[in-house]
Order: structure tokens, then sequence, then C-alpha cells
């Protein structure tokens, strides 16, 4: 049977639709690591206490940014479905009570870190020493000051790209890194009249970062010319359009909150297995995080594109968006995976050159470069079903696969059973291709397309 012409271009235009989309979102993912990366290497030189006390902080901040995180999915949804049928009017409706809620939400956040830092770092962390707690603290306080522009910062890139433009978040990331290092390099170590401030100077070349971040990210919202969104708007909180982004964002939030437990629970299990152990676990989980990059990009497309499909009420559209998406992020991944399989050594090598973690760590990389088309499925479709506003699917598939099959098949295999790390990396991609499955199948039901948000 031949197939028409009009199809085959329908699908090649949202081929190019969701590349045009995933490459800048890609590269935004590579600038978020660098900040990471390099905030470590500057730190590092300080000493392990100073960098023992940042990588408490952020165990901290990383909770609140899962907030955060969980509210801008709900508003990417409701901007792309918006967008789609047609009514940048209420797009920039949604992106003013996004704000709103934020202001509301981060600014809680902000004065309870304020005020209680030292305390919570000191119940979470109790056998750390009292000296990187305090520093720890001192770290928080700073960077909690700026806590309402970095929500702006996440939820204005995210509103951004449910409209459909994942360049200017890309950018704005681009110029946040910049500032970081900048900043990093005039506060740690001292720059002309400015003295050197350590674990205080890295907190605030963050800060400054991110402040400067979430100011360009307002101004650009402003002069968005399909959002149309400006100061004289009236910015009374509209109980409807907040209770709808919550509808989306809850769910969200309580999946990341699970993925939180049950990444703490899993790190505390491979913890217990040894030093040598814990360094291999580490070394493969940064090798193998250069697949997710293309994933994270994809999967933004995906959540984009299926959202403004829905709201222009065209779900096959939508449909088949979501799977050109899954589909490359697939062949990408799986790419990666092969030479994951292929050539581990030389990859691990880089993050080091003890024999004994560098042999564990190279079987580690070689099982999860088997996961890696699953793991695509999983990341691009789960941000497809984000776009329809289907979170409570997402939420439940993480409850069943991360928390109960990983945790307890890690558990079972990695101690009881005695296999150590292999066994509980053995779990990790059980637990991939589990919900990889999942969320194919959800996918394949369709019921996302009904869901109204």
């Amino acid at each position: 049977m031949a197939v028409e012409p009009q199809l085959l271009t329908d699908r090649a235009d949202l081929r190019s639709k969701v590349m045009f989309l995933a490459w800048p979102a890609i590269v935004e993912n590579l600038l978020h690591t660098m900040v990471g990366i390099v905030d470590t290497a500057m730190v590092g030189r300080l000493g392990s206490a100073s960098l023992a006390a940042v990588g408490l902080a952020n165990q901290i901040f990383n909770i609140s940014l899962t907030v955060f995180a969980a509210l801008a999915t709900g508003s990417t949804a409701l901007v792309a479905r918006h967008i789609g049928a047609g009514e940048p009017k209420t797009a920039g409706e949604v992106a003013r009570q996004s704000l709103i809620l934020g202001v509301f939400v981060s600014g809680t956040v902000m004065l309870f870190l304020l005020a209680f830092a030292r305390s919570l770092l000191g119940l979470l962390f109790r056998r750390s020493e009292p000296l990187v707690l305090d520093l720890s603290a001192q770290y928080v306080r700073i960077v909690a000051t700026v806590l309402i522009l970095n929500y702006f910062l996440i939820v204005i890139n995210a509103i951004l790209r449910g409209a459909g433009d994942t360049k200017t978040p890309m950018r704005i990331t681009a110029l946040v890194n910049i500032i970081n290092i900048i900043g990093n390099t005039v506060f740690i170590y001292g720059v002309g009249p400015i003295p050197p401030m350590g674990v205080a100077g890295a907190a605030w070349g963050t800060a400054v970062a991110q402040a400067c971040g979430g100011v360009l990210a307002f101004r650009v919202l402003l002069r968005n010319p399909i959002l149309q969104v400006h100061l004289s708007d009236s910015f009374k909180p509209d109980l409807t359009i907040i209770k709808r982004i919550a509808n989306i964002g809850v769910p969200a939030g309580v999946e990341q909150g699970i993925m939180r437990v049950g990444q703490l629970v899993y790190t505390m299990v491979v913890s217990s297995l040894g030093t040598v152990a814990y360094a291999a676990h580490q070394v493969a989980l940064n090798a193998e995080s250069f697949s997710y990059m293309p994933g994270a990009g994809f999967a933004t497309a995906s959540t984009t594109l299926v959202g403004q499909n829905l709201g222009a009420d065209r779900p096959n559209e939508a449909e088949v968006s979501g799977k050109i998406s899954r589909n490359l992020a697939v062949l990408v991944m799986s790419t990666m995976g092969l030479i994951f399989f292929i050539m581990p050594h030389p990859i691990v090598a880089i993050f080091s050159k003890d024999p004994e973690v560098m042999e564990l760590a190279t079987i580690c990389l070689r099982l999860v470069a088997i996961a890696q088309p699953p793991l695509a499925i999983w990341m691009v479709l789960a941000g497809g079903l984000r776009g329809a506003g289907d979170t409570r699917a997402i939420m439940k598939i993480v409850a069943v696969g991360f928390l109960f099959v990983r945790v307890g098949l890690a558990y079972l295999l990695a101690i009881h059973l005695g296999y150590g790390l292999i066994g509980a990396w053995v779990a990790m991609v059980v637990d991939l291709f589990l919900r990889g499955y999942l969320i194919q199948r959800r996918f394949n039901q369709g019921q996302w397309k009904m869901v109204q948000v």
C-alpha cells in the first residue's frame, strides 16, 4: 500500500519541530551540568570540609528545587495547551499566576531556610562535623536570599518552553554559567579589593548568578510577543488557574519526592557495601550521565509538542510527536549505550584511576548500557504525558518501579544474596526496563489524550 505524500510531509515536519526544540534543550542540560562541575572543581580547592559543606547545602536546595520544578511542570503543560489552542492571552495569565504562586512558595521556603538552616542541617546530617555544618548553614543562608529570583529563573524557562521557545532558556543558562564562573573566581579567591571568602564566596557566586538569571528571565517574559505579560497587568491571585497548575504540579512533586526518597535509600544500600563499591558506583553514575542530556532534550520537545497539539485539538499529531521524539531519543541513547558497552574503560578512566574502582565501574557501565533504550522511552514518553497533564500516571509508575522494584530488589540482590554492587545495578536495570514498559503501555492506551487541564 502506498503511503500518502501528506502523511510523509506531516511526519517530516514534526521531526523537524522535534529537532528544533530538542537541540537547545540538550545544550541547556549540558550547561546545567557544567555549573555543578565548575562549582565542585572550584570549591574542591578549598579542602574537603568546604567541599562537604557545599555538598550538604545542595542536598537542602535539591529538595526545594523539587517543589519549584513540580510547579514549573504545571505551568509548561498549561501554557503549551493554551498556545496550541490559539489562546495566548490565557497562556499569559497562566504565566502570571505561576509567578504569583511561586513568590508565595519560594518566599516561604526562603524565610524557613534563613531562620532554621543550621537546625535543619544538624537534624538531617547529625554525623557530620560541626565545622562542616556551620559552613553549610552559611552557604544555605546566602543562596536562600535569592530563592524567589531562582524560582523565576526555573519557572519562566519552563513557561517559555511551553510556548515553544527552547533557545531563550539555553541562552539564559549560558549567561548564568558565565556569571557563576566569574562570581566564584571573584568571591572564593578574592580579586582586587574583594577579600577571599571561601565557602561564603562560593555561595555569593551562585547567588549572584541565579539572581541575574531570574531578573533576565523576567525581563524576557515581559518582552515576549506571544504571552504578552506586562507589569501593568493584574497580579491578583486567580484560584481557578492556581488550582489547575497545582492539579498537574502536585502529582509531579510527589513523583519527584518519591524518587528523592528512593535515591536516598538506594544510596544507603550501596554505601553499606564499602568505600570501593561506593566510589565505583559514583564513577559509573557520572559516566552514564552523559546519556541523560539528549534524553532530557527530546523529553522537552515531547512535552511541548504533545501539549500544544492537544490544545489545538490534534490528538493524533500529539501522539505522533511523542513517538517521533521517542524514536530519535532511542536512536541517540542506544548509540551511546553501544559506546558504553564496547569501550567503557576510557570513559571510566576520566573519573578514576584506581584499578579496583575501574573494574567494578566498568561492569556497572556495561550493565546500564543495555538499559539505554528503555531509559530513553521512559524519559521522553514521561515528558509527553507531562505535556498532556497526565502526571498522576507518572507518579504511580515511579512508585512501583523506583521505590519498590529498584530499592527492594537492590537490597535483596546486593545485601541479602551477597551480589554486592553488581546486584544493586542489576536492580537499577530491571527498574528501567519496567518503567520503560509501563510508560509505553500508558502512552499506547491513549487515556492521556482526554485529560482535562
